[in-house]
């Protein structure tokens, strides 16, 4: 087994040079110090992940509600609410009793139901996808909420404690 086929060890080179004037440790350093010249001039980088697909939680209710009340109501209305679906139901017609014509016509209907749903299905997926973003919203809403009226409170308690 040659050199190159050897396994490595964790505190291993990741990279070997076999030549007289650089080694693979200066050439390390050499990468790292560009490295390191580059961010400085770059500055800072912030990188944002956007969060698609995220689903905000119903927001905990604070054991008195102190903001109307109404909006937890509605709120957890939402959020218990289940998504639309769209199924065929067909109805018995009279004109699927017919021996020949009523199975040919009990297809075509079918089919034609079929049809119209797929469309329709399409646009509630659409809807349910931009419902579970507003209920997000709302959720995350009702977070801030929260967290403003503590705040508020706390404020309130600070100045009604340095008016004493």
């Amino acid at each position: 087994m040659n050199e190159t086929q050897s396994p490595r060890s964790a505190d291993a080179p990741w990279i070997v040079i076999h030549d007289e004037q650089i080694t693979s440790e200066e050439l390390v350093r050499l990468v790292e110090e560009r490295v390191t010249r580059r961010r400085a001039a770059l500055g800072p980088i912030s990188v944002v992940f956007p969060s698609f697909g995220y689903v905000s939680t119903y927001p905990d209710v604070p054991l008195e509600k102190r903001v109307n009340p109404h909006l937890y109501y509605y709120l957890e209305q939402a959020n218990a609410a289940a998504p639309a679906a769209v199924e065929p139901v067909l109805a018995p017609s009279p004109a699927t009793r017919a021996p020949v014509v009523g199975r040919v016509w009990g297809k075509v209907r079918a089919e034609m139901h079929n049809l119209v749903l797929f469309y329709v299905n399409k646009s509630v997926r659409e809807q349910n996808r931009i419902n579970a973003d507003l209920i997000s919203t709302l959720n995350e809403m009702a977070r801030v909420i929260q967290d403003q009226q503590d705040e508020i409170d706390t404020l309130r308690a600070e100045i009604e404690r340095r008016e004493r």
